[in-house]
């Protein structure tokens, strides 16, 4: 309760220390000073007045009104307070000399009537103090001064230049992970699947079998993998350029430089780890509602990793928008649309071929929207519509390539993915010319795999936090999404057969319509009770998420690389748990269980134990 106070006393009036409680510290003791030396020069007055009975002559109102004038310049009160300060102070002087001349004049019956009281009560909730004692008053001083230090020292005014300008305007974070991760595999899995990610990243195969010598590089189904002791290391720094602009950079840990996964596995004979660029873009407000940031940054849209990993980051421009419904202070408007190039087509396969004439640059465009409806205190609802385009990504069969005359690539090279994981239908990408000198299917066919599909994805994203029995918190997290390209007639219409994300791609093992199994939808369900950040010591939580991704849902590079170690073309649940041990500091449990949606059978489970910090 805000209240004010007035004291009236012999050395210091009530205009002087009149202050509402609000006011700050640096004001109540700039005030005190000029009080104790407006009574101090009182004081002086007072004796002079004895001497030599003329209370006006003494010069003592030019001593207050310079220290009033110093602490102006000194930044601790401002003129209109200075100037209002002064003024009182000159009126309740003259009001006292008078008081003092009259005082002088009625001295016997003042005497007799007892000691008068300067300046009395004159307003409701005044108190008279004759006399203030010197032990209160050094209280007083010294209660002020150890609030108006520790006030400076937090804002960092009590020893101002100590630090450049700079300083103040850099601002670190990071977070640190230590992993223990266990995989498992069932003895019901099949053997001798593809790893098509392998293969492109070698160059490509030779799918004649009559020809190949090598054994095609194939995914792990049936060895366990126990105790993988993993780090992950995150360190950024922010700038703020201006009251509009941010700069920002991050360095991160990670295996190698792909996208969704920044963990680095110990263990290698304790050699150093690898740090990459994680992050580095510029954040420009030109509005307090909208943020346009460029760069590489992090995920700008409201999404799960059922689309995109936690450690993705995105590469382009983005713009997000965020204001308040007119007429509505309960519901926040928000989208975001983004321009992001993948891939650009003037790289070649492996950087072989520059001037490579075949593709065009791989590009994903996204726009969302989306709304935030608190709908009490207990409740809050959040949604979000949201549709990407990846332009260009379906690949093509090439021009006929002779390659026993010693091409290294083929027109469409390109068109194979920078990056991807498992689960998407494939394509052979070159048309491979017979060497006219060698009996009919004695030609190598070195092929390299490209993406059937196109990827035009629809999203909807749903997230209700309410209470369970009026204080536990629960969340609920829901998400669909659909591949509105996936069209399985045209895939096997266009020059190239598709092949399954599983099958073998020798030209004995044909995909025909007949027993190719694919699909374009996906969905995610999640519900976590407890808090859902577990930032502050004893915050927990419990969550339960079910996951459903057919093969062509979504493309395979960019999902979550822990659920069926990475990829689509899986389904499952994941149990977690979490507890903060210190502020910023908690252990994680989760145990990943995920089998195949369509095809051989592959089913992988995964713990993981960890250790999370941040600051």
């Amino acid at each position: 309760m805000v209240q004010k106070m007035r004291i009236r006393g012999e050395g210091c009036s009530a205009g002087a220390l009149s202050l509402r409680r609000s006011r700050m510290s640096a004001a109540l003791f700039a005030l005190g000073i000029t009080c104790s030396a407006f009574a101090h020069a009182q004081s002086l007055e007072t004796q002079a007045a004895d001497a030599s009975a003329n209370a006006a002559s003494t010069p003592t109102g030019s001593t207050v009104i310079n220290l009033i004038n110093l602490l102006v310049k000194r930044g601790v009160l401002t003129k209109e307070n200075a100037t209002e300060l002064i003024a009182q102070a000159q009126s309740e002087a003259a009001q006292a000399r008078t008081s003092r001349v009259a005082t002088a004049g009625v001295a016997g019956a003042a005497g007799a009537a007892g000691a008068a009281v300067v300046n009395a009560p004159t307003q409701p909730g005044d108190v008279a103090v004759p006399y203030v004692p010197q032990v209160v008053r050094d209280q007083i001083r010294d209660q002020v001064k150890q609030e108006v230090v520790a006030q400076a020292k937090a804002e960092n005014w009590a020893q101002p230049n100590t630090f450049p300008d700079w300083v103040s305007r850099i601002h670190l974070n990071g977070d640190l992970r230590v992993r223990d991760q266990y995989d498992f595999f069932s003895s019901r899995n099949a053997t001798g699947l593809t790893n098509f990610a392998a293969a492109n990243a070698g160059g490509g195969i030779d799918v004649n079998q009559n020809t190949n010598t090598r054994p095609y590089p194939v995914l792990n189904t049936t060895q366990d993998r126990d105790n993988q002791l993993s780090v992950r290391a995150r360190l950024g720094v922010t700038a703020d350029i201006s009251s509009q602009l941010i700069a920002g950079l991050q360095l991160a840990s990670g295996n190698d430089n792909g996208p969704v996964s920044t963990t680095s596995l110990l263990g290698g004979g304790f050699a150093k780890n690898n740090i990459w660029l994680n992050q580095a873009f510029l954040k420009y407000a030109p509005l307090p509602w909208v943020n346009i940031t460029a760069g590489r940054f992090d995920n700008p849209f409201f999404s799960s990793d059922l689309l995109f990993s936690n450690d993705l980051q995105f590469d382009g421009i983005a713009a997000n928008f965020r204001h308040l419904l007119p007429g509505h202070n309960d519901v926040t408007l928000f989208g975001t649309i983004g321009a992001f190039p993948i891939q650009y087509a003037s790289d070649g396969f492996l950087g072989q071929n520059p001037d490579n004439p075949g593709g065009t640059t791989k590009w994903m465009v996204g726009g969302q929207v989306g709304a935030e409806w608190q709908v009490n205190d207990q409740n809050k609802l959040k949604g979000a519509f949201a549709y990407y385009d990846f332009m260009n990504l379906r690949g093509q069969l090439s021009s006929p390539c002779a390659m026993y005359l010693g091409a290294t690539s083929c027109s469409t090279d390109s068109d194979a993915p920078a990056f991807m994981q498992k689960g998407n239908t494939l394509i052979a990408l070159r048309n491979i010319a017979q060497n006219p000198n060698l009996a009919p299917g004695l030609t190598p066919e070195q092929q390299v795999f490209g993406l059937a599909y196109n990827y035009r994805l629809f999203d909807s994203k749903l997230q209700w936090d309410t209470n369970v029995a009026g204080r536990m918190k629960l969340r609920l997290d829901g998400e669909y999404v659909r591949n509105l390209a996936f069209n399985q007639n045209k895939a096997f219409a266009a020059a190239s057969t598709p092949i399954n994300n599983y099958n073998n791609p020798s030209t004995t093992n044909t995909v025909t319509e007949a027993n190719y199994k694919s699909g374009g939808d996906g969905f995610m369900f999640k519900a976590t009770l407890g808090s859902p950040e577990t930032v502050e010591p004893g915050q927990w939580n419990f969550s339960v998420t079910y996951k459903y991704l057919e093969p062509d849902a979504v493309l395979d590079a960019f999902t979550d690389p822990d659920f069926n170690l990475g990829g689509t073309n899986a389904k499952g649940y994941i149990v977690g748990a979490q507890y903060a041990v210190a502020k910023n500091a908690w252990l994680q449990a989760r145990y990943l269980s995920a089998r195949e949606v369509y095809g051989p059978p592959l089913s992988i489970d995964v713990l993981q134990l960890e250790m999370n910090a941040r600051f």
